[in-house]
């Protein structure tokens, strides 16, 4: 039996809470999928507080990439936090989930991760042959029926959160590295979010769900707040419950990057939801065009709403049915918890 220890994407998942059922949709099943899987093939998955420290034949695998900084800081938030020598490890991989928005650090020192890790994993493409591609795999594997099935839709709505748009430690980091040239072609959609919101809401024609929105947004979006307000609906406790209330959904990534392809858009497939996407610039490589609304392809708002308020029930059933085709199909394998699990025991080979 191989021991892995899995260095979790936040440190309220020590204790092997990363592998326990709870959360909005339960979606930590596909840990608890990944777990199992391995289990079934001779490995035995901890989180790496449970570490204990007798032999050097253990694995470390890392989701997201930790600096100093931010393990000290995890460590201020929860004191089971171990922070340890990599070296104490037979091998040591890395998974890194988020883009350069939200991690530069990691992107622009990117090189330097080969000193630390034997093998890295990123789910956006960097042109580093070293660097293997991932994909941000999904919880669900085909559509959930009851929601699916819901014909009382509403016309369009929006879950996300109010974010800062500035983050100074972040800009900073990035302008005073010599590598940021590197990633000049990463954009941040938080803003994007906030102005197609205002857009909408001005007609009442979106509903918004999500966490934040009671306060105002980011300068220069202040004088939003009124506008956005009106149309706020508070958190939605059931992500997919609600989203199949609505026949449309702003479906933007956190930011536009190459390969970048998260959860978002595969939220609306299961529910029957068409997505607005905007995001990842190469997505039809992976999705076909026909199963969602390319963002990219109107001039303006304006634009988008009457191409939306024109679609009939008919035309919106044709893009249901192509996003189920494609939940069914092999070209959504890469996106499956088996497929990122197979990807995990390679890694560890």
């Amino acid at each position: 039996m191989i021991n892995v220890y899995i260095d979790p994407h936040s440190y309220i998942y020590l204790d092997n809470k990363l592998f326990e059922k709870g959360g909005r949709d339960d979606l930590l099943s596909g840990w608890r999928y990944l777990k199992d899987y391995c289990h079934k093939h001779d490995i035995n998955l901890n989180t790496i507080d449970l570490w204990n420290k007798t032999t050097n034949e253990d694995f470390y695998v890392s989701f997201e990439h930790k600096s100093l900084i931010r393990k000290l800081y995890w460590k201020f938030k929860n004191k089971k936090y171990p922070i340890i020598k990599l070296n104490k490890f037979k091998k040591r991989i890395l998974f890194q989930f988020e883009p350069p928005i939200n991690m530069p650090e990691v992107y622009i020192n990117a090189d330097n991760l080969f000193k630390i890790y034997d093998k890295v994993f990123f789910s956006c493409k960097l042109n580093n042959p070293k660097i293997h591609y991932f994909h941000y795999y999904q919880a669900y594997d085909n559509i959930f029926i009851d929601y699916w099935n819901n014909s009382k839709r509403a016309f369009l709505t929006i879950i996300s959160s109010n974010k800062k748009l500035w983050d100074l430690q972040k800009f900073l980091a990035m302008f005073f590295s010599t590598g940021r040239i590197r990633y000049k072609g990463c954009k941040k959609l938080l803003a994007e979010r906030i102005r197609a919101i205002k857009f909408f809401s001005e007609t009442n024609d979106i509903e918004i769900y999500g966490s934040g929105w009671n306060k105002r947004p980011s300068f220069p979006y202040w004088f939003y707040k009124k506008a956005i307000q009106k149309v706020y609906k508070g958190k939605a406790e059931s992500k997919h419950q609600t989203l199949s209330k609505y026949n449309f959904s702003i479906c933007f990534e956190n930011c536009i990057f190459t390969g970048y392809i998260t959860e978002k858009i595969f939220d609306c497939f299961f529910t029957g939801n068409i997505p607005i996407y905007f995001g990842a610039p190469d997505i039809q490589k992976y999705i076909p065009k026909n199963c969602f609304i390319d963002a990219r392809n109107f001039k303006n708002y304006s634009d988008l709403k009457l191409y939306l308020k024109s679609l009939t029930e008919s035309e919106i059933q044709v893009y249901r049915e192509n996003a189920h085709k494609f939940l069914g199909s092999e070209q959504y394998k890469p996106f499956t918890k088996e497929y990122f699990a197979k990807t995990f025991i390679t890694a560890l080979k």
